[in-house]
């Protein structure tokens, strides 16, 4: 008979042992200063885009109150992004666009990163993530914001 206190770990434990994280770092003050500001209605922010710092630390990679086009013209396929947004109808979205020439790697991170990244922004509701800048545009546009 297997003994189940010597399962290996990981992220999706069945043998009732504490599940292991994800590993990314989302202790950046300026993350939560940042989100905070985009959740203000007295704030011009409504949106925030956070990039990696090496493999496994986020940053704020840029924030912004121009609506669509600013926001789209931040993004940079060749790079993994979260982020979030407050809608016209105050309603929070968190944001995930894997560049299109960002490294196999680097998108198989992020996609083991994404609910961490999602749950670093409190508050949100729902989603628009895109595989590309076209694709992450694309679901943008559908978004009042």
């Amino acid at each position: 008979m297997a003994d189940s206190s010597k399962a290996s770990g990981g992220l999706f434990r069945t043998d009732g042992g504490v599940r292991a994280t994800s590993g990314l770092d989302v202790s950046d003050p300026e993350i939560a200063d940042a989100w905070a500001k985009v959740r203000s209605d007295g704030s011009e922010e409504t949106w925030l885009l956070l990039g990696y710092e090496g493999k496994t630390k986020l940053k704020v990679h840029s924030t912004g109150g121009g609506g669509a086009v600013e926001l789209q013209e931040a993004i940079d396929d060749s790079q993994v992004l979260f982020g979030g947004l407050r809608t016209k109808e105050g309603k929070f979205l968190c944001l995930m666009c894997s560049g299109q020439d960002a490294g196999a790697m680097a998108r198989g991170r992020a996609a083991a990163h994404k609910n961490a990244a999602f749950n670093a922004l409190d508050g949100t509701v729902d989603e628009v993530c895109g595989n590309n800048k076209e694709e992450f545009c694309d679901k943008l546009s559908r978004v009042s914001f």
